[in-house]
């Protein structure tokens, strides 16, 4: 269990780094929606702590994309200014300060659905223009380390959501490990105009998140847990085929 633990973020940080080479980074911050690292973590608390602390965690990780969305927002506008280092730091202290903001909202799932949804609707107007589309230069260089970093970055997380309860474990759950790596290699590497993008691309892709979490805790109490996880599963699939599909479309009226 403590191996899949640590190879299973590197292992989607893998696919979501070589999907940015090929596709572009706003595709990745569409993937990134996924809750390829939350969803597993999620998982492996369930079964050390039981249903009762799952529901409670999905509801947190739900809340948790405002925390995230906080993050992104506040790193994409440091960016335009500031060293990554520096960007990060920001970001991470805002990341904690809306994660103790929402740890004290209720844990309800319509209210954590509906407040979420609004959020994430609202973050493509506050993020910065994109002035530059360039295609991502072909090179992964530092590969190593953002799997790496990643693999760490998760195993921390597993072992403090583990012990601080079912609240702060979803938050926790849901730290931005899989932005934080790609937005920050990828500010250090190739520069802040490849940032924002990755953003704009995941305030599309983040519903999936929702409904993901939004599923396992309506039925975690009335199924198994892997017919909870694969049923959950499939909803965020379904939602991110319908994300591709609307922006494609967008994409050909725009161009018509």
């Amino acid at each position: 269990m403590l191996i899949l633990k640590l190879i299973t973020v590197p292992f989607f940080i893998l696919i979501l780094s070589l999907a940015g080479k090929k596709w572009g980074t706003q595709l990745v911050g569409n993937l990134a929606g996924l809750p390829v690292v939350t969803g597993p973590i999620v998982c492996f608390l369930i079964l050390d702590q039981g249903i009762d602390f799952g529901y409670k965690a999905s509801i947190s990780a739900i809340y948790g994309c405002i925390s995230i969305m906080v993050f992104g927002l506040v790193y994409c506008w440091a960016c335009q200014h500031r060293r990554y280092i520096s960007c990060l730091i920001v970001a991470i202290l805002a990341w904690l300060i809306t994660s103790y903001l929402v740890s004290l909202l209720p844990t309800n799932l319509t209210l954590a659905c509906g407040l979420t949804i609004v959020c994430i609707a609202f973050m493509p107007k506050l993020l910065p223009p994109i002035f530059h589309k360039k295609p991502l230069p072909q090179t992964l260089k530092d590969l190593p380390f953002r799997l790496i970093v990643g693999g760490l970055l998760s195993f921390l997380t597993i072992i403090s959501a583990d012990q601080l309860g079912s609240v702060w474990g979803g938050i926790l759950s849901s730290f931005p490990i899989n932005s934080l790596v790609l937005t920050s290699f990828t500010h250090r590497t190739f520069g802040d105009e490849y940032v924002v993008p990755i953003y704009r691309g995941l305030a599309k892709g983040i519903y999936s998140f929702v409904a993901y979490f939004a599923l396992q805790a309506l039925l975690i109490h009335t199924m198994s847990l892997w017919q909870v996880t694969l049923l959950s599963i499939f909803a965020s699939i379904m939602v991110q085929v319908i994300i591709q599909k609307w922006q494609l479309l967008q994409r050909s009226n725009s161009n018509a």
